[in-house]
């Protein structure tokens, strides 16, 4: 089908050659080749494409409508229409090649080394990548459905459990965002494994089989014993790793779900500190245990393992699909340990504004992260009454609340190293990674200002947009609270005179 009805335009623009309008045979030929590249691709996407089309068309038209003061004077609406039209196909088809580089990049080169040449848009090697795949181009029912099956899946599960995380991740470059989920899924199916199983047993079973998929990840050797996995069609996935015995793992896991999860992380490990990831464990171990956090010291340890090694490992998927090499540790003059060591320290502020805010929420499901150090005497009948009992309120609320105070003024301690390992990544994530850094930040204050000690404190929607606006179009530091001052003052200039005009009509209407 795509070879015929590529053929079919090409054949047309050479049929209306005899024309003497040069813009319809070269339109019809461009499409027979674009159409050839990604026309189910676009046949899919037909709405959007037809949309952008009339808007674009129209839009050219009015602008070049003949005119002695326009330049474009000659063209007419047949040929603005033609324009767009191949325009507008011309950008998803590149848009449908993109994405095939960054989902197959197999295709291109199977030496993860080369393929982190070709990551940056803005290098030889993407084009010359993005040559090679366009000279090969093999048809969609060529491709292996794994990695587009397994990534829906991930996608499926973020969105029923973490509506925050799929906010802030529709702010970044979509290869971006792609790989940020399969990292964010796996983090959170290998938490609820460790944290959520049926039995204790069960629990300590999964953490043991985390750490020896990690293992077989980062450090397994291909041996005859170990099989691909091969799907029902019979085909090979090439995007997996061939030295990991999936049918092994398709045995320990719970479900279907849960083990593409692991092949989706499989496919990026490359790129992953093993470190970070092994940290981890060690943090998803605490919490199987469930020993009380002595002091704040534990504290902020924990909150380094569980969101500091998670921020790390956020910055190696950004330097990678940035094209700023390889952050894992196969490439160590590309690694930059500052870098690295203020995306922790981001990392864990945020998990230290998420414990504070939690108290309660967690205490609830039997959890408790609160310093023995911060509670009153004697502290184990309070870590009692938060941990085993579930009963937080008996603790009261001015209790709580000086516990979420302290923690809080824990975050902000290093708040301003979390800020600068922002300020050390890619011009083209600062924005959204600040928006949403940002926002989180915002629960300190909303949480410290509010008269009781809420469930769980929120930022107020408008003000979040607010922050999202500011950080995006880039009004930071002395420019955002000049507006900000600004519209304070104006809000209670127009306040004053409404109420100063009231008062004057009440005086008025007595005085008849």
């Amino acid at each position: 089908m795509r070879h015929a009805i590529s053929m079919c335009l090409v054949l047309l623009a050479i049929l209306s050659q005899s024309t003497s309008n040069y813009i319809l045979p070269f339109t019809l030929a461009a499409t027979g080749a674009l159409w050839y590249l990604s026309g189910f691709y676009l046949a899919r996407r037909w709405k959007p494409v037809f949309s952008a089309v009339l808007f674009s068309s129209i839009t050219c038209h009015l602008t070049c409508y003949p005119s002695s003061h326009s330049l474009l004077y000659t063209f007419n609406y047949k040929d603005c229409l033609a324009f767009t039209f191949l325009l507008v196909i011309a950008c998803n088809a590149l848009d449908h090649l993109d994405a095939i580089l960054n989902t197959y990049p197999h295709l291109i080169t199977l030496d993860k080394d080369k393929q982190v040449k070709f990551q940056n848009a803005f290098t030889a090697s993407y084009w010359l990548a993005m040559l090679k795949l366009i000279l090969n181009m093999p048809s969609e029912s060529e491709l292996h459905a794994g990695p587009i099956e397994d990534l829906n899946t991930a996608i499926r599960a973020l969105g029923s459990v973490s509506r925050s995380w799929t906010t802030m991740a529709a702010l970044f470059p979509t290869n971006l965002r792609q790989d940020l989920c399969i990292l964010y899924a796996f983090f959170r199916t290998a938490d609820d494994l460790v944290d959520d199983a049926p039995s204790p047993e069960q629990c300590e079973e999964n953490l043991v089989t985390i750490r020896k998929f990690l293992h077989d990840v980062f450090f397994g050797d291909a041996s005859p014993e170990k099989t691909d996995l091969v799907t029902e069609s019979g085909k090979v996935d090439p995007s997996l790793p061939s030295h990991i015995d999936w049918n092994h793992y398709a045995s320990l896991l719970p479900n279907e779900d849960v083990l593409a999860i692991f092949r989706n992380f499989a496919r990026i490990s490359h790129y992953l500190c093993p470190r970070a990831m092994f940290e981890l464990t060690e943090a998803w171990e605490l919490d199987l245990h469930g020993s009380p956090v002595k002091e704040q010291d534990d504290l902020l340890r924990y909150a380094a393992l569980i969101s500091g090694t998670f921020g790390e490992l956020c910055t190696c998927v950004i330097m990678y699909k940035t094209g700023r090499g390889n952050w894992g540790g196969r490439d160590k003059a590309a690694r930059k340990e500052d870098v690295l060591s203020r995306a922790r320290a981001t990392g864990q502020c945020l998990q230290l504004i998420n414990i504070a805010r939690d108290i309660i929420a967690d205490s609830l499901v039997g959890r408790c992260y609160v310093p023995l150090q911060y509670m009153p005497h004697p502290p184990q009948a309070v870590y009692h009454l938060l941990k085993v009992a579930r009963t937080p309120m008996q603790v009261g609320e001015g209790h709580l609340k000086s516990f979420a105070i302290r923690i809080l003024n824990l975050a902000d301690q290093i708040s301003d190293k979390a800020q600068k390992g922002i300020d050390g990544l890619p011009d083209e994530v600062q924005d959204s990674i600040r928006a949403a850094f940002e926002i989180y930040m915002a629960i300190g204050p909303a949480l410290r200002n509010s008269p009781g000690f809420p469930l769980r404190a929120k930022v107020p929607k408008r003000q979040q947009q607010w922050i999202a606006l500011r950080c995006i179009y880039g009004f930071r530091g002395p420019v955002a609270r000049a507006i900000s001052s600004v519209y304070h003052r104006l809000v209670s200039f127009y306040l004053g005179a409404f109420s100063r005009l009231s008062k004057a009509s009440r005086t008025t209407s007595k005085a008849f």
